[in-house]
């Protein structure tokens, strides 16, 4: 829970000296490339802070559910949430917060067709920087044999602010490496062996070390998220501005439609069966998985082809 609590007051002192980049004065997730703007919806929840969000909802075995919806639909949504007394996540006087992820896999993608073929002892890696606030971390994402979702989480050193601003506002940086080094870090490869082992997923440290010596980054996701604690204690998140990246070159991705993920320890939540009375169903979606397929139309991707069908069109 330290590093959520440090995340909060990170954000909290970032947003007391916004830096202006290139003259740029936009400053708030409404100015982030391709993010509907619902701020004014938003502004009728009642506010929780990071502290009492993660001691009451802190699910990191949990089951989620995932969900499309277009623009209207998520008006429909935030006034649903209203009506429940849902609390909305507030940090320095701010509800929506930029997220940079990038993801590692092995050159013939076994991370990816592990999980398209639903291996049990499957996992992913990838780091993240919330750019509302410059902390950076690498995570590790197995599933328990209940298959629920388990993360495990490593601090790297922060990204400076300048940096977060013009990322936040799809500029380029140039001059800082955002990407950690998963096989070259002593570090990081052994915190991801041990944690490899800790959770199942290989039998030995040694064993751990080999699944990840030929990690290599290969697509990154950029997106603005909100995120709400409902009545039970379970969690929603709303991520929009969808942006999916390679470090080859492809030309960015940009999802048109609004991600929904509720997060509870077990049973659907209310969330969940009000998507379901308008016909809305689960979709099995991956930042990661939907982006590789899309840019890689040899791997195999029958898991998500139907999402990816679903989507309005990926620009």
């Amino acid at each position: 829970m330290s590093a959520m609590i440090d995340l909060g007051s990170r954000i909290e002192e970032a947003s007391r000296s916004r830096i202006d980049v290139a003259g740029d004065s936009r400053i708030g997730p409404a100015s982030y490339p391709g993010v509907v703007d619902f701020g004014p919806l938003l502004e009728r929840l009642p506010a929780i802070g990071l502290e009492d969000l993660a001691s009451q909802a802190a699910l990191l075995k949990r089951t989620d559910r995932k969900y499309l919806l277009d623009r209207a639909l998520t008006a429909e949504l935030v006034e649903y949430l209203c009506s429940i007394q849902a609390e909305v996540l507030s940090i320095g006087g701010a509800r929506e917060f930029g997220y940079l992820s990038d993801y590692f896999d092995t050159p013939d993608f076994a991370l990816y067709r592990a999980a398209a073929t639903k291996r049990r002892r499957r996992f992913k890696v990838r780091s993240r920087v919330y750019l509302d606030a410059g902390l950076r971390f690498v995570e590790l994402k197995t599933r328990s044999g209940r298959g629920q979702n388990v993360k495990d989480r490593l601090r790297l050193d922060d990204v400076p602010m300048d940096v977060c601003e013009r990322l936040k506002r799809g500029l380029p940086v140039e001059a800082f490496d955002l990407t950690p080094d998963v096989t070259g870090c002593p570090r990081i490869r052994e915190w991801l062996a041990a944690r490899l082992t800790e959770r199942g997923v290989v039998q030995t440290r040694r064993a751990g070390a080999r699944a990840v010596g030929e990690l290599a980054w290969v697509i990154r996701s950029v997106y603005t998220r909100t995120t709400f604690r409902l009545p039970g204690d379970s969690r929603l998140t709303m991520d929009r501005g969808l942006t999916l990246s390679t470090p080859s070159g492809w030309s960015p991705l940009r999802v048109p439609e609004v991600v929904v993920e509720t997060k509870s320890s077990k049973h659907p939540c209310e969330a969940d069966r009000w998507l379901w009375r308008r016909g809305v169903r689960p979709v099995r979606l991956s930042k990661y998985a939907v982006g590789m397929a899309a840019i890689n139309p040899g791997l195999p991707a029958n898991r998500w082809s139907k999402t990816i069908a679903t989507l309005g069109g990926i620009a």
